[in-house]
């Protein structure tokens, strides 16, 4: 039996949460929209006592390790997948962001070294932050799902049929546009078929006449199976190694299938219902 339920509410830190699920088998498949993370604290008395009742910025000042958030994070907005034996999947941008490197040598955009050579006085501050926010996040699982590689490939012909779709969301995570030079973006889509579920988290990054980078992780699960398939690809080129301006690159769509493959893994997630 399949239902979708819709609700709207108001939680404790006055942020409206809407909500959307839907029943797929032993699957309960659900995200939740809300507004950006401020800017600064918006309890501050609350927060000052120190007593785990944090806002969501004090949250994320806590949790990561990084000088600065991106332009725009979506703190409340989560997918999350969850199975009667009480394995769980979610994505979420807090964990996304924890991925973030804060010791690595920052990339250069294009008009650094233009800039470095008319001021030859002018000592070359290395940044040991990513500014980009690149991020190698695959989802959050918990602990009765169980990964092992696999050379089981995700049925693409199958994602191509048109057949009926029973559930969709796009959801941002978090975005940036690194200065005017560029975008970095987390989303996570969800679909769900009458057969299967298929999940697409893709952080894409343009830093403009430099390089375009993705990393996508598709998960997809046949109904009536007991284990999800998860495969991790990593694409980047240079902006010279590229035949199109980066500057025309609008959607992401448009570049990740010129992109070069770095690095790709597949793996079986199976829910380990034993453990429920």
């Amino acid at each position: 039996m399949m239902f979708i339920s819709a609700e709207n509410r108001i939680d404790s830190g006055r942020y409206t949460t809407n909500s959307q699920s839907i029943q797929f088998g032993p699957w309960h498949i659900s995200y939740d929209i809300s507004c950006i993370l401020p800017s600064m604290c918006s309890t501050k008395v609350v927060c000052e006592r120190d007593d785990d009742q944090f806002c969501q910025f004090c949250i994320y000042c806590k949790e990561l390790n990084i000088p600065h958030f991106p332009d725009m994070v979506f703190p409340k907005n989560i997918l999350r997948l969850s199975h009667e034996s009480g394995a769980k999947i979610t994505f979420n941008p807090l964990d996304a962001l924890k991925r973030v490197s804060s010791s690595v040598e920052a990339i250069e955009v294009a008009c650094a070294e233009a800039w470095q050579e008319s001021r030859p006085n002018a000592g070359k501050k290395k940044q040991c932050f990513d500014w980009t926010f690149s991020t190698d996040y695959k989802g959050t699982l918990s602990d009765n799902v169980l990964v092992e590689p696999t050379d089981e490939l995700i049925d693409f012909e199958l994602l191509k049929q048109k057949d009926q779709i029973l559930f969709y969301h796009d959801l941002t995570l978090f975005e940036d546009e690194l200065h005017d030079h560029g975008i970095s973006k987390l989303s996570v889509k969800i679909r769900v078929m009458p057969s299967y579920w298929y999940v697409l988290l893709r952080y894409f990054l343009r830093v403009d006449d430099v390089l375009v980078r993705s990393h996508e992780t598709r998960m997809f699960h046949k109904l009536n199976t007991n284990y999800i398939l998860r495969e991790f690809t990593a694409k980047e080129s240079t902006a010279k190694d590229l035949n199109m301006p980066t500057s025309q690159i609008k959607e992401a769509d448009d570049v990740i299938p010129f992109l070069p493959l770095k690095h790709k893994v597949t793996e079986k997630l199976i829910v380990n219902i034993t453990n429920s």
